[in-house]
């Protein structure tokens, strides 16, 4: 006779949360939509900073504002936005997965945008005017001296983006087909809704632990990379200068 399972062992939450399918696609699909939205929404927005930081033009500072939109409008707005936009506009694109990944990326750009602009002020220019003295073509200052001065800004905004993508929950669920493109977050709100099960509690440990993780790594990285720099007045100078504030 084989032996009986031990009682309560899954009210003990000791079920592993891959024999549930639906919790697994779930933490598929948020792990998939961070990663997208750090693959596409860091390289567009360190060049939006780079743009918006050396733009003094005319428009320069009405695309500064807009830029800090997604910053201060609520979430529940944008999310409803961008369905309509998908549904009434733009309706090639469906809603699921890859409306998911644009709603994200819309949303998280500013981050990396406020970030990387504020080691740019914070760096100012005398190293690309120094390299341009030296012969060095823009393209060559950008790429030898501009972007492993911005690496720090780079990493930490690459952390803040995972982290925001991936515990999202407004943006998700509005763009959402369901199924497997529900995400963790939803999956943990429609469970509080009834009987919340163990393996619930332990997916949502599980993501709480990720995105601790990654910050963590983000915050070694960016003190890795900042090794050696002056600290004093550095988070005020490279905030104000995000803004623009003097």
């Amino acid at each position: 006779m084989g032996k009986a399972p031990l009682p309560g062992r899954r009210h003990l939450g000791l079920h592993p949360v891959w024999h549930d399918p639906t919790l697994r696609h779930a933490l598929v699909q948020s792990f998939k939509l961070a990663g997208a939205d750090v693959l596409i929404a860091v390289p567009l927005g360190v060049l939006l900073a780079l743009g918006l930081a050396r733009w003094r033009g005319r428009g320069s500072g009405t695309s500064n504002f807009i830029m800090l939109f997604p910053l201060v409008t609520p979430e529940i707005v944008m999310g409803v936005s961008l369905l309509l936009v998908f549904t009434q506009i733009f309706t090639f694109v469906h809603t699921g997965t890859v409306a998911q990944i644009l709603g994200h990326v819309t949303f998280s750009i500013s981050f990396v945008v406020v970030i990387v602009r504020g080691r740019l002020f914070s760096i100012g220019r005398q190293y690309e005017e120094a390299a341009a003295d030296l012969g060095a073509s823009p393209f060559v200052a950008l790429r030898s001296v501009l972007l492993p001065l911005l690496t720090p800004a780079i990493v930490a905004s690459a952390a803040v983006v995972f982290a925001i993508s991936a515990d999202d929950f407004v943006i998700s669920s509005w763009l959402s087909s369901g199924g497997p493109t529900d995400t963790v977050p939803i999956q943990i709100y429609a469970a509080t809704r009834a009987a919340p099960l163990p393996s619930v509690n332990a997916i949502a440990t599980i993501m709480m632990v990720s995105t601790l993780l990654i910050v963590t790594a983000g915050f070694l990285a960016w003190r890795f990379f900042t090794r050696g720099e002056r600290q004093t007045g550095k988070a005020a100078e490279d905030f104000g200068g995000a803004f623009n504030i003097t």
